[in-house]
């Protein structure tokens, strides 16, 4: 009897797990932070291409808006480029699928390039609004909430300050080359990639404030260059 006892407790035990699993709402794609995907593709990259990674992001910080007409066409043809892979794939030819991305969008963000301004800042202002979540440790379920704002204020930056639009998109941008590169750069290091590890996982506003802080650093710096150095005004 005691054995029949203990066999429907554990069945009724069971059913009610199962009832509390099935009525849990799903997490959304922004619920979650993938700091170890995010770790392990920083991991994969070599000393080399760290270096790269920090000199072109430097470059962005300071400089990208001199030329953002070529980095604007550049961020849609890499865009076009994945998406043709992605339909390309489905249709039979990932390849041709990728060379007519590339073509298209990169050559539609050229006339189109104040509206193009508008989808790069939206996006940078998406990564920084949710970045913002997570660093005042807001509920994490609800980080697509800050994303979304984000993206609203980014997009109609650009209708309403074209040029901080164009240093919000750089600075971002050239925020996560340096970043990506610096971590690449000290996981090289003994030990050290084991302790940045635990550090992002354990720390969960580390990495955002990581990007938040040399977005902006970057910002202040070309807009300073805009308001005293008359020569290096920004491009039409």
């Amino acid at each position: 009897m005691n054995a029949l006892t203990d066999l429907l407790a554990q069945a009724a035990s069971l059913a009610a797990e199962q009832t509390e699993a099935q009525e849990e709402v799903p997490s959304s794609f922004l619920s979650r932070v993938p700091i170890d995907d995010i770790w392990q593709f920083i991991a994969d990259i070599s000393w080399l291409e760290a270096v790269v990674f920090v000199a072109f992001g430097v470059i962005y910080l300071a400089y990208g808006w001199r030329v953002f007409k070529a980095l604007v066409v550049i961020n849609f043809a890499v865009l076009g480029m994945y998406l043709g892979i992605y339909l390309g794939g489905k249709l039979g030819s990932g390849l041709w699928g990728g060379i007519i991305g590339v073509c298209a969008l990169g050559t539609l963000s050229y006339p189109f390039m104040r509206f193009g301004i508008a989808i790069l800042g939206g996006m940078a202002g998406a990564v920084l609004g949710a970045s913002f979540w997570r660093i005042i440790a807001l509920p994490d379920p609800l980080i697509w909430a800050g994303a979304l704002a984000g993206l609203v204020a980014g997009g109609l930056l650009a209708f309403s300050s074209y040029k901080t639009s164009i240093m919000l998109f750089t600075s971002l941008q050239g925020s996560m080359f340096v970043v990506i590169g610096m971590l690449a750069l000290l996981n090289d290091y003994p030990n050290l990639g084991e302790r940045l590890s635990v550090a992002l996982n354990g720390h969960v506003f580390l990495l955002p404030a990581l990007l938040v802080i040399p977005t902006f650093t970057g910002i202040f710096f070309q807009a300073r260059l805009l308001k005293q150095e008359s020569d290096w005004a920004m491009p039409e």
